[in-house]
């Protein structure tokens, strides 16, 4: 993050690490760093320290995250302290925050603060960058304090992670746990949303390659070259750390002497292992296995002449670790999951003429941008061995055709781009933020629409069916009109200023048999899948193409079978898994399930799974209201005055369409983008008597 500080004239907000020492050197340091750096040391006390850093960051968060549950440890304390800790990161945040900053959180340190900032400082601009993996719902699920962090994440106006998969996992975990929904893009919270975007994190190239060629540098080149003359270089570098799979890569090279014997003496594995917390169990117990493993291969395969492992248990300069690159025939990045991993970048980075390998493990993230590396599943000992003799024995060509399309995309992908790309979605979340109406909508003025609509000579009328023009009934062949329903619709409908859209989730061949009498009506069926014009026949927006529902309908059956009272309605372009009749507790938390499973399963195709007011429904992305009142606006043009009512998420879609001035009007109290609201329905079929009362009278006058 030092170059993207330095362009942007940022200023940094961390940890100091605090030990209780009162060492005035120490404290120096401290404030050179707050007056020439622009870093600013949040104030941590050490037991506050300890137990947020070591504990629930690093022995609960951190295991999790990787995929490795067994070695969580949860500790109520640690949870405490971790929430105390963030509560700081807020004051001292919104002691420097100045109206127009950037607020950029990052990592999993600080999952609560993005909520915390949200209620300190309303108005602003947050953003949230995860650097290690999130992971799969399963494993999020078996983290105590979940929905907290969750609902901490979502203080954010942006929220980015490294790959594709990750932001899935985000999103699924929404859905399971917190009964959220989610698009690829955003979260809608109603009051707002956020924005959520993969971005995948660059490296600082530009000071990879200057340490390259400086002096230094070039010295430890030289050293490398005498010190390993005649023998091929397998780098390795890593932080001492269970995720990184060093236990692993040891085993997997030993098996490599093992069944290659002709590259015993000539390759030589360098092993750099940056010791990190070490005050915790489970990293002194990888320090003493990683040991033993190095004594037992050096042991084995070692001669008088040859060490088959080099072990460096440090860090090291950066123009050492550039020399290091450049010298190494193969880089070896295997973790056993790894949000990137830098590592693999840059060591391409290094590599400006092309020479050189990179072995990468499947689980970083880096081998969803970095195609041309060999994939390696780092459990797998033998494929592993097998790719690396295979790798040693290729033709230069295809070695440098590789590395060649690496490092050009290393170097486009950079620290800057990757930063540019968060701080633009992070400008646009924010403002888009500001753009969106009142949460919650006020009283429609009765006798103020009235008056509009009297004065209106053209009218357009966009009419929710279910919830709106009627109750909900618990199953759809109860759904019908109740009385004088139909003669509403019919009086409205047939006054020659208006236009009157029905506009439902039902299947066409309903809303055909209950409203056949009114042809000059218009009907959208399947939540505007389907559409008729006045006295014309049903067409649908897109062609259907029903032979998803075969893969979908089995997973809908299991639900049925697991939730007593609810069952599956089949409409021509979706199928829909409906709960009225469950255990509401018990069918809200499978509706959470069903959704978050149908959303991975679908992921690749143009459907998606909608909840609705108690049921799940699978149709189409093009299928929604929207589209069809767009449609109809083409065909009836301008209207003086345009009305739209609906009481669920699908309305909203009428409402977006529509402009701000028009009168878009949400049924109940919740979050909306309709300029209005209601309580009920009974209060819009009232307002639509009071609309055909108007009709009545303008025709007796006329």
């Amino acid at each position: 993050m030092g170059p993207v500080l330095r362009r942007t004239e940022g200023l940094w907000i961390g940890s100091s690490g605090d030990n209780g020492s009162d060492d005035p050197t120490r404290k120096a340091v401290i404030q050179g760093w707050a007056e020439r750096d622009r870093y600013f040391a949040v104030p941590l006390p050490p037991d506050i320290n300890k137990l947020y850093y070591e504990g629930f960051a690093n022995q609960t968060l951190w295991p999790l995250f990787h995929h490795f549950p067994m070695l969580l440890r949860f500790q109520p304390d640690a949870w405490s302290a971790y929430r105390e800790a963030n509560r700081r990161f807020c004051d001292e945040v919104a002691r420097h925050y100045r109206p127009g900053d950037h607020i950029w959180v990052h990592d999993y340190h600080l999952m609560l603060l993005p909520q915390m900032l949200r209620e300190a400082i309303p108005d602003a601009a947050i953003g949230w960058f995860l650097h290690i993996p999130f992971p799969s719902s399963e494993v999020f699920r078996i983290l105590p304090r979940r929905d907290e962090l969750l609902h901490g994440l979502l203080g954010a106006d942006f929220l980015a992670f490294q790959t594709h998969s990750h932001l899935q996992h985000f999103r699924t975990s929404l859905h399971r746990i917190a009964a959220i929904e989610s698009s690829m893009a955003e979260v809608d919270l109603g009051t707002r949303s956020v924005r959520l975007e993969c971005l995948p994190i660059g490296i600082a190239s530009d000071e990879f390659l200057s340490a390259l060629e400086s002096e230094d540098a070039a010295e430890h080149r030289q050293s490398l070259a005498r010190r390993f003359e005649g023998r091929r270089i397998l780098a390795a570098i890593d932080r001492l750390d269970y995720t990184k799979g060093i236990p692993e890569r040891l085993r997997a090279y030993r098996r490599l002497l093992e069944n290659a014997p002709a590259l015993r003496g000539q390759i030589v594995l360098v092993q750099v292992a940056v010791p990190s917390r070490e005050g915790i169990g489970s990293y002194i117990g990888l320090q003493r296995t990683v040991n033993e493993l190095v004594g037992e291969i050096n042991g084995q395969f070692g001669t008088p002449e040859w060490t088959p492992i080099v072990y460096i248990r440090r860090s090291i300069s950066r123009p050492q670790l550039a020399a290091l690159y450049a010298a190494a025939d193969v880089a070896w990045v295997t973790p056993l999951r790894d949000g990137m991993n830098l590592v693999a970048k840059e060591y391409v980075a290094c590599k400006p003429e092309g020479n050189g390998a990179l072995v990468l493990s499947e689980f970083a993230g880096a081998a969803e941008e970095l195609g041309e590396a060999f994939i390696v599943n780092p459990y797998d000992e033998e494929r592993t061995a097998e790719t690396l003799e295979r790798v040693l024995l290729l033709d230069v060509a295809e070695l440098r055709e590789r590395m060649i399309a690496l490092h050009r995309r290393v170097l486009r992908n950079n620290v800057h781009t990757w930063s540019e790309r968060f701080l633009r979605g992070l400008t646009n979340a924010a403002a888009s933020r500001l753009a969106r109406p009142a949460p919650e909508a006020p009283a429609l003025p009765q006798g103020e629409i009235v008056e509009a609509y009297r004065r209106a000579r053209s009218r357009t009328l966009f009419l929710d069916y279910d919830g709106t023009l009627r109750d909900y009934a618990p199953r759809p062949e109860l759904a019908a009109p109740p009385p004088g329903l139909i003669d509403l619709i019919r009086r409205l409908a047939r006054s020659p200023k208006n236009a009157v859209v029905v506009i439902s989730g039902r299947r066409a061949a309903d809303l055909n048999a209950w409203f056949e009498s009114v042809p000059e009506l218009w009907l959208a069926a399947e939540h505007g899948g389907f559409l008729r014009r006045p006295g014309g026949t049903w067409a649908p927006l897109s062609p259907p193409s029903p032979e998803w529902k075969e893969r979908v309908r089995p997973v809908l059956e299991h639900f049925v079978e697991r939730t007593p009272g609810s069952f599956v309605e089949e409409k021509e372009l979706a199928l829909t898994w409906h709960y009225r009749l469950a255990d509401p507790e018990f069918g809200q938390w499978l509706a959470n399930e069903l959704a978050a499973t149908l959303e991975g399963m679908l992921s690749e195709t143009d459907l998606r799974p909608v909840r609705g007011p108690k049921n799940v429904e699978i149709r189409p992305i093009w299928a929604n209201k929207g589209n069809a009142a767009r449609r109809v606006l083409d065909v009836v043009g301008e209207s003086e005055f345009r009305f739209a009512a609906g009481d669920d998420r699908t309305d909203e879609d009428v409402f977006a369409v529509l402009e701000p001035y028009d009168w878009t009007v949400r049924v109940g109290s919740t979050a909306t983008r309709a300029r209005f609201s209601v309580p009920d329905g009974h209060t819009v079929r009232a307002l639509l008597e009071r609309f055909a009362s108007v009709d009545a009278g303008a025709a007796a006058g006329a």
